[in-house]
C-alpha cells in the first residue's frame, strides 16, 4: 500500500479517537511505512499524542487499541502524553519517531 493511502487510512483512524473522546494533538507515522521499506505485511506505526495520555490510566490506552478494529488491525498506535512528548529527552524511541517519523498534518 502506498504511503499516501496509510496516510489516508490513519487519518480516518485519527478522526475516529476524536470522536470517541480522545483528542488528538499530534500523530506520526513512523516505521517500515515512514521509511518506504514497508512489505506486503508490514503494520501502521503510529505514534498518538493527547493530553489524555498524560495521566490515562490502562482503559483509556487499550481504547486506542480497540478502536484499531473498526479501520485496520494492522494499525499500531504507541500512546504519548502531550507533556511526555513536549519534555522527555531520553526515551530513543520519541526521539526517533520526532526527527525521522513522518507527521501527519490534522
Amino acid at each position: 500500500m502506498p504511503q499516501t493511502e496509510v496516510i489516508d487510512l490513519l487519518k480516518r483512524y485519527i478522526f475516529l479517537l476524536n470522536a470517541s473522546g480522545i483528542p488528538v494533538k499530534k500523530a506520526f507515522l513512523y516505521g517500515s511505512y515512514s521509511r518506504n521499506e514497508a512489505h506486503e505485511n508490514s503494520d501502521f506505526d503510529i505514534m498518538i499524542v493527547s493530553k489524555i495520555f498524560d495521566n490515562a490510566d490502562e482503559l483509556i490506552k487499550a481504547k486506542a487499541w480497540r478502536l484499531t478494529e473498526q479501520i485496520d488491525l494492522r494499525i499500531e498506535p504507541y500512546t504519548v502524553g502531550l507533556q511526555k512528548f513536549l519534555t522527555d529527552e531520553v526515551s530513543p524511541l520519541l526521539q526517533v519517531i520526532k526527527q525521522k517519523g513522518t507527521e501527519i498534518k490534522l
